[in-house]
């Protein structure tokens, strides 16, 4: 009988005397096993929850730490409802909890049960305002001072005050938590916890109610302490020696910190609020002659726009290329990403319709730093006495003033270029002569940094830059073609010069390959009319000859150099200038190139049918130049007469025998990577075997070169690109059919793939969520709404998206912002553990997700039906009334704002939206909600609404302005109407600037009359406004008003253009929220 064993069981705990400790330990045990099989049934007892918990009580006061912590997690199993906590706390068992978890830290064990016990009190189902003050103080006593004694449960103590902190601020602000979580802030140097610690206190500042706990001036502001203060000593008692390597972690603590708080709108907006801000005083720190806090700056400077740092050097051009985007990079070797991974990073992302988000939100922080005085402070760095820093900083300016005219409004931009404090350094003599060769230098330096911007991207390896330069229409082919020709041949098209080249190139008398003139070779391959059909001499065939026997793989001289040799890129270059120049040979030059050809099948053909350990990938394939045969055929397989000669000497059949055998892998991704797609023949088949019949990497690698294909424009994509996707989406292998819906969905972003694929009528309900999302893309155009909608799907999508979906299109946006902004990374499927990285991407993308309203109003048929299920009425009101109390309520206000904000995308949408006039109550709660992470949506929300030319006309009337031009174009043009207001702005622009003590303090008075304002993003539809690029970006707007005060300092940021009012709108409101619709 259960309340028999019980009643045992607590005479044993009970008895003072004569109950040894171990049987105490095993009668404790017993006690769990008996909860676990009876379940929590008070009447199965026999006694009362007080009567147990008086009994285990004693427990906790027995000399033997094995037994107090079993009455621990006797406690633990017990309590399991709001009912028997508060019994637990009336009869006082936490002060006796308190006691073990302030005991003698060599009680690890009992400690352990404690904190257990704590936690599930607190999270598990259980009343967490019932939190006792007693346990909260000896958790924040360890939390506090438990690093200076080496408690090794100083860690946990703080997760459980974090924990605390979120569902119950009160009790842990009331007793000093929060300094210990900023305390432990500077503590941390692991950019996990750190953040996880920094984002505890945000989450406090985004809500008013729990806003009250933090005293922002002086708590938050902690964490900047070790830049800011110079003589920053983080605990007293720290030893001389020790300083140094001290303040070194401190700041490297306070700089993670410091990025995480920008990270998120709370940081933002309370480091960047009117008067004397966070933002002001870590620039004004530029200004001072401190090496080391003005090397820990730039790094954050550099991480807070998401920018790679450059190493730490005295050659700007050394500086330069450690940066480079397109620099070689362990993950494009062949037994890794490959060309895959290559052409993600240097092609652009096929996004022309949807905006970037973190655009928006770079675009905000930049224009926030702009106005506080960053570019000075940056100058002061550049001219200053450290080399080393000087060429980060400049680095850093470039990119910088490259974002500005990207992503901010033409006329917060136009100014910035002109940089009259640097360049009246360079050229003024009033100022010592080596500050001014500094600025001298660092001039040219920024037109080299300018340089190498305007040259853009170009392809590392020569795998993609094959790829590129066949995609190239036949048209420009020819045009490069000839432009090649200008810049080689100088010498005259005579046979004199010929010979003379032949000779001097030392192939027909010399033996070592490597020392022949490569440079001669290639210009004789190119010269203008000369092949073996036109030329007959026997030199000439000689000349071929010994080339042939180099290039043959049985030869094993160029087949055996490392592929890190010095020549390895010019020798593969002139081995396809060679292929193609036996090619336009006729039938002179196909008796060698089929003797090439051969001889590299034969070659290929020795991993079929052998051991793996014999196979090519085991015999020298990764690391010579081997694998660069497959850019022979490659180039080859460009040309109809190279595919006939591919087919007649077997290498198709012999790939398709390939594609079937295991550990092949780094030859079919070889394959996959070299052969041209753009006609239909056998080296589609060959692609289409691989991504069904080959192994899981390698139908993973295909599928992701699909997307390689797909952005290097290679033609007629949508006739068969698409079908191949298609077909992917049902591979057994959920990796490879959720990455073939990825590339499906930037494929879409072309009407031509759209059609192609509404043509193919895929099955995506298999898919998820993300299925869903594509599908939705159908309603785009006419064709794909009348093919949903005959089968009724409009009619359901709509009630779902009424009910639930637009809720859940706020989770989906916000994880992908948390994954690109911070350190957390999506659960791996069938893994509830979110995983997290320390790597960060440099600059990763958020593009808008579909939304089934943005859709549905690219036509006039989904504006019809958007106005009669009243969708932008329901929506306007809960924008007008929203409920800011719960944490549902705040969803449901951004679920509603997001909603807008896709209808408002299309000028059919925006038209409902004005005549709902809600657009003036979405700039209200922009400016002055309560709820800061509300205004951080309204940002994003109005940028999506400033998409279209319509839209930017009716923000502008607001008062907000907005980038005119795509992020691709070069060479942006201002409208009229926007360059004749600048012309006047301009003429008040002093042409002078100084950086002397004087206009730094007069800075700080204007700056605390004048602060910026608040801002927005759009992108312009190409359909919509003819001076655009095809493919369209965000962009940034802002608010205008005339300054009253200009200084030095800062008046490349304050003319009319950047608001008086930009940060004043970002500082707390002082009155409620209105709730009309005035604008």
């Amino acid at each position: 009988e259960p309340s028999e064993n019980l009643r045992e069981i607590l005479q044993n705990v009970a008895k003072p005397h004569g109950v040894s400790n171990m049987r105490k330990l095993g009668h404790l045990n017993n006690f769990i096993k008996l909860l676990c099989s009876v379940s929590h049934h008070v009447e199965n007892f026999g006694f009362t929850y007080e009567e147990i918990i008086i009994c285990l009580r004693l427990a906790l006061l027995n000399e033997a730490k094995e037994v107090r912590a079993a009455g621990l997690r006797s406690l633990r199993y017990l309590i399991r409802d709001t009912t028997v906590l508060q019994k637990v706390l009336r009869l006082q068992v936490d002060y006796l909890i308190a006691r073990c978890i302030d005991i003698q830290q060599s009680n690890e064990g009992e400690r352990t049960q404690a904190l257990r016990l704590v936690r599930k009190t607190k999270i598990i189902t259980i009343n967490a305002t019932l939190f006792p003050t007693s346990i909260a103080n000896s958790l924040i006593a360890v939390g506090t001072d438990g690093l200076q004694e080496r408690d090794r449960m100083v860690r946990a103590a703080i997760a459980i005050i974090c924990e605390l902190a979120l569902k119950n601020p009160e009790v842990v602000a009331r007793r000093g938590g929060l300094s210990t979580i900023l305390k432990s802030v500077i503590d941390c140097q692991l950019s996990r916890i750190n953040e996880a610690l920094i984002t505890t206190v945000l989450h406090l500042l985004n809500h008013p109610r729990t806003r009250q706990y933090v005293r922002v001036d002086i708590e938050l502001e902690q964490i900047l302490a070790p830049f800011t203060d110079f003589h920053y000593r983080h605990n007293a008692d720290t030893a001389e020696g020790q300083v140094k390597e001290d303040r070194e972690s401190r700041m490297l603590s306070s700089r993670m910190a410091i990025v995480a708080a920008f990270r998120s709108w709370s940081g933002i907006i309370h480091l960047c609020k009117a008067g004397n801000s966070g933002i002001q005083s870590l620039i004004g720190l530029l200004c001072i002659p401190n090496v080391e806090v003005r090397k820990g700056l730039l790094e954050v400077l550099y991480d807070i726009f998401r920018l790679p740092v450059p190493i730490i050097t005295q050659d700007f051009t050394e500086a330069l290329l450690s940066v480079d985007p397109a620099r070689c990079q362990d993950t494009w070797r062949l037994s890794d990403g490959f060309v895959a991974a290559e052409a993600k990073v240097v092609l652009p992302h096929r996004a022309r319709s949807r905006p970037d988000l973190m655009d928006n939100y770079l675009a905000f922080v930049l224009s926030a730093f702009i106005s506080s005085g960053l570019l000075e402070g940056l100058v002061e760095v550049i001219t200053s006495n450290d080399d080393s820093l000087a060429i980060r900083a400049t680095i850093l300016l470039g990119e910088l003033l490259h974002m500005a005219n990207t992503i901010l409004p033409h006329s917060h931009s136009h100014h910035l270029h002109c940089l009259p404090t640097l360049i009246n350094m360079a050229a003024s003599f009033d100022i010592p002569q080596e500050k001014r060769l500094r600025a001298s230098v660092a001039v040219n330096n920024l037109k080299r940094f300018h340089e190498k911007k305007k040259n853009g991207l170009k392809p590392r390896s020569l795998y993609l830059d094959h790829i590129i330069r066949k995609s190239m229409s036949s048209h420009s082919r020819r045009e490069s073609h000839s432009r090649s020709h200008r810049d080689i041949y100088v010498i005259k098209d005579t046979e004199e010069a010929l010979m003379m080249n032949l000779r001097d190139s030392h192939i027909l008398n010399h033996k070592q390959n490597l020392e022949w003139n490569w440079l001669l070779i290639a210009t004789i391959l190119k010269w203008p009319n000369v092949n073996l059909k036109n030329n007959k001499d026997e030199q000439m065939h000689k000349f071929v000859r010994r080339l042939l026997y180099f290039y043959k793989p049985s030869s094993k001289l160029y087949a055996g150099l490392a592929l890190d040799h010095n020549k390895a890129r010019q020798l593969t270059v002139v081995g396809c200038q060679f292929v193609e120049f036996l090619m336009d040979s006729d039938e002179d030059g196909h008796g060698y190139l089929e003797d090439l050809v051969r001889d590299m099948v034969s070659w290929l053909s020795l991993s079929l049918g052998l051991k793996p350990e014999r196979c090519l990938q085991s015999n020298g394939l990764l690391t010579t130049l081997s694998q660069h045969y497959f850019l022979f055929l490659g180039t080859l397989s460009a040309h109809p007469q190279g595919v006939k000669m591919l087919e007649k000497c077997g290498l198709f059949q012999c790939l398709l025998n390939l594609c079937s055998l295991k550990n092949q892998d780094a030859v079919l991704k070889l394959v996959v990577a070299t052969l041209d797609y753009s006609r239909d023949g056998l080296a589609r088949v060959v692609l289409s075997k691989i991504l069904t019949a080959a192994t899981d990497p390698c139908r993973l690698y295909a599928t992701k070169h699909l997307r390689v294909l797909l952005r290097a424009s290679v033609e007629f994509f949508s006739s068969w690109g698409m079908e191949l996707l298609v077909t992917q989406l049902h591979d057994h292998n959920k990796v490879i059919s959720m990455e073939a819906l990825d590339i499906l969905d930037e494929a879409c972003e072309d009407k031509a793939n759209l059609h192609a694929l509404i043509q193919l009528k895929p099955a995506l309900s298999h898919l998820g969520d993300k299925g869903l999302l594509l599908l939705l893309r159908f309603l785009s155009i006419p064709k794909g709404f009348s093919y949903l909608n005959e089968r009724g799907y409009v009619s359901k999508q709509m009630e779902k998206w009424h009910k639930e979906y637009n809720l859940k299109y706020v989770d989906l946006i916000e994880e992908q912002l948390n994954e690109a902004l911070t350190t957390y990374r999506k659960p791996v499927d069938g893994d509830n553990y979110v995983r997290r990285s320390n790597q960060r991407v440099q600059r990763p993308n958020v593009y808008l997700p579909v939304h089934l309203y943005a859709q549905l109003v690219h036509d006039k048929t989904g504006c019809h039906l958007l106005e009669a299920h009243s969708v932008v009425p329901d929506l306007s009101y809960t924008v007008r009334s929203p409920m800011l109390d719960t944490w549902e309520g705040i969803k449901h206000l951004k679920a509603a704002l997001w909603a807008l904000g896709n209808i408002g995308s299309s000028n059919w949408g925006l038209n409902l939206l004005q005549e709902e006039n809600v657009i003036p109550d979405i700039l209200a709660l922009a400016q002055h909600c309560e709820v800061l992470s509300v205004r951080g949506t309204c940002m994003y929300v109005l940028g999506v609404i400033s998409k279209t030319r319509q839209g930017c006309e009716v923000l502008k009337q607001y008062g907000w302005d907005a980038v005119r031009h795509s992020h691709r174009t070069l060479w942006p043009i201002t409208p009229e109407e926007v360059d004749t207001q600048l012309t006047s702005e301009l003429s008040s622009v002093p042409s002078t600037l100084s950086l002397n003590s004087e206009s730094t303090s007069s800075r700080h008075n204007s700056e605390s009359e004048s602060q910026p304002n608040l801002s927005d993003m759009y992108i312009l539809d190409d359909d919509k406004y003819d001076v655009l690029d095809p493919s369209d970006e965000p962009s940034f707007c802002l608010h205008s008003k005339p300054v009253k005060d200009r200084s030095p300092l800062t008046i490349l940021a304050s003319t009319r253009f950047v608001r008086a009012r930009f940060l004043n709108s970002l500082s707390l409101p002082s009155k409620k929220l209105r709730s009309t619709s005035d604008p």
